[in-house]
């Protein structure tokens, strides 16, 4: 292989692939609907991944908080906090497709519909989450903000602004829960999965985290590697014993359950990262 041909297959795995769902430079390719997958019996690492990430925020959720949802695409964080939200004052959803946003407010109608009435006041906005944000987005302080899944999908200029935003809608001690791929190397990096417009690390996003005045308090892992990676992650962490822990539960968890597990507890290795964030108090 020339060394033209390499460089160009390498630029190729560093761009979006042609024909993904686009919004000016925004990919709004939308993950998989993991709660209808799972009810059919379809169960996949992300999948799981994606539920745990929704259930640990709503966990966290404290009484009465205002939670903005940035990029919300078809609001598949709102099941869990109608479970398991403790009293919200309110929820607003953003996001830049009027296709996403009109999924969301169905999503909506099927939870009120399910509960018998609706659990807490919810609002959806047409907003590009890189400009400034729209007065009906930014009326008064939010104390959560979910950004899930989605940093990914902006370039790296507008990620950057788009978490400046973010943090200047949270009251001071309120939380933001972001969540990405976690990709090695430096930039351009390939990306892991092609939808995907400019992927970050945490090397790279903590810096960029701290200039916008955010702590991160947290990381959880969200996806493993591969399973070597994993078990070196492991020993390295935590000795031996977690090793043979790890391979001998391979042998009778299934795969994805599994995974969201020890995902969790080697951030370092990850290949996607939860990463929890505080505005100082």
């Amino acid at each position: 292989m020339s060394g033209r041909t390499a460089a160009s297959e390498l630029d190729g795995r560093c761009t979006t692939r042609p024909g993904t769902p686009m919004i000016g430079p925004y990919s709004v390719n939308q993950m998989d609907d993991f709660y209808t997958a799972i009810a059919r019996g379809e169960v996949k690492a992300s999948g799981i991944m994606n539920l745990a990430q929704r259930l640990y925020i709503a966990e966290r959720c404290p009484e009465r908080a205002r939670v903005v949802d940035v990029c919300c695409g078809r609001g598949l964080q709102l099941p869990t906090l109608y479970r398991y939200g403790k009293q919200l004052q309110g929820y607003v959803g953003l996001d830049l497709s009027p296709a996403n946003l009109a999924e969301a407010a169905a999503t909506v109608e099927r939870l009120n519909a399910s509960y018998g009435a609706a659990r807490f006041p919810t609002a959806f906005v047409e907003c590009d989450v890189a400009a400034p944000w729209p007065a009906e987005a930014v009326a008064g302080e939010f104390d959560v903000a979910v950004y899930t899944s989605a940093l990914e999908h902006l370039p790296r200029e507008q990620a950057v602004a788009s978490l400046r935003h973010t943090a200047a809608a949270l009251r001071p001690g309120a939380v933001l829960y972001l969540s990405t791929p976690n990709t090695p190397g430096d930039p351009p990096r390939p990306l892991q999965h092609r939808v995907h417009v400019y992927e970050w690390n945490t090397a790279e996003l903590e810096p960029v985290l701290a200039e916008c005045g955010l702590v991160v308090t947290d990381r959880v892992g969200l996806l493993c590697p591969p399973v070597e990676q994993v078990a070196a992650a492991l020993t390295a962490q935590y000795g031996d014993g977690a090793c043979a822990w790890y391979q001998h539960l391979r042998q009778s968890v299934p795969a994805a359950l599994l995974d969201a597990v020890v995902a969790a507890v080697i951030p370092q290795a990850a290949t996607e990262v939860l990463y929890v964030c505080r505005r100082p108090a």
